[in-house]
């Protein structure tokens, strides 16, 4: 069942990447950001009822979800964001998606998870494939060395948070709990961005961009929920790895759903094929 919830999540979150792509056409990257977060710790909360009753929120992992929040996706976010800003998509995307090497490595020696020749060759082809469709576009423009500090900590950042919740769902195994939690910390985070004067100057959003802003917002929250009840079944190097294949299926879709705005090339379908071998493997180890 890990394996099912995490395939369900990586297939939630390529729909709401498409469905961000087209908000975004008149909104920007701060807005859609803030608008999902806000989005997905509202729906949380009006559902919590319905699944666990609030006395159940004291639990003794709540330390580790709310720590897991403040590292991602609150600061893990927004290292990646600046390191977009610093040195560019093609640079900086291909170098926080080396997250799922950086959890499973963790989780060797955090949870004592076995990482078999199989699942460490499945991981390497699906962080492979992820970077060879992520830096498709050459990176362009003037940029320091230095700043690749930002998406390699936004990496780790990644990678600590993935762990503390599975250290959480250990303690006590509340998946609904861990996702409410984790994304109302980011939310804060967000939120208190958005106070500053800056974010106020860049925070965008049309009419238009509200309608796909909101249902990318429902799908990232069953997405959330897919991650967490993945986790709360399986182990790090199982699910990290085929969570972060759903870059694949946001290029299918894409292809299907996007052709106005984004275009197939043989470089997208080399990287799918990789993501798509590293897959199996980690599935059938």
């Amino acid at each position: 069942m890990a394996e099912y919830f995490a395939l369900q999540a990586a297939l939630c979150f390529a729909v709401s990447h498409v469905l961000i792509r087209r908000g975004l056409v008149t909104s920007n990257a701060l807005a859609g950001s803030f608008f999902s977060l806000t989005l997905s710790a509202a729906v949380m909360w009006l559902l919590a009822p319905f699944f666990v009753p609030f006395a159940k929120f004291w639990t003794p992992a709540l330390g580790y979800f709310i720590v897991a929040g403040v590292f991602a996706p609150a600061l893990g976010r927004t290292l990646n964001f600046v390191g977009i800003e610093r040195i560019g998509v093609a640079r900086s995307v291909p170098v926080i998606n080396i997250s799922p090497v950086v959890a499973s490595i963790l989780a060797v020696f955090v949870l004592r998870e076995v990482w078999t020749l199989q699942n460490m060759l499945g991981t390497g082809f699906v962080v492979l494939g992820v970077i060879v469709l992520s830096s498709a576009q050459p990176a362009k423009g003037l940029w320091r060395k230095i700043d690749i500090i930002y998406p390699l900590l936004g990496a780790i950042v990644f990678g600590i948070s993935i762990n503390l919740r599975k250290l959480g769902l250990m303690v006590d195994n509340v998946p609904f709990i861990a996702a409410a939690v984790t994304s109302t910390t980011g939310f804060l985070f967000a939120l208190g961005m958005l106070r500053t004067t800056r974010g106020r100057q860049v925070f965008s959003m049309s009419r238009q961009s509200f309608g796909w802003l909101f249902a990318a917002g429902i799908v990232n929250t069953g997405a959330v929920l897919s991650n967490f009840y993945a986790l709360s079944l399986g182990k790090v190097v199982i699910v990290e790895p085929l969570v972060s294949t759903n870059p694949v299926l946001s290029i299918l879709l894409s292809a299907i759903f996007l052709k106005d705005l984004e275009t197939v090339t043989s470089r997208v379908i080399a990287g799918a094929l990789c993501t798509v071998v590293g897959t199996i493997l980690v599935v059938t180890s």
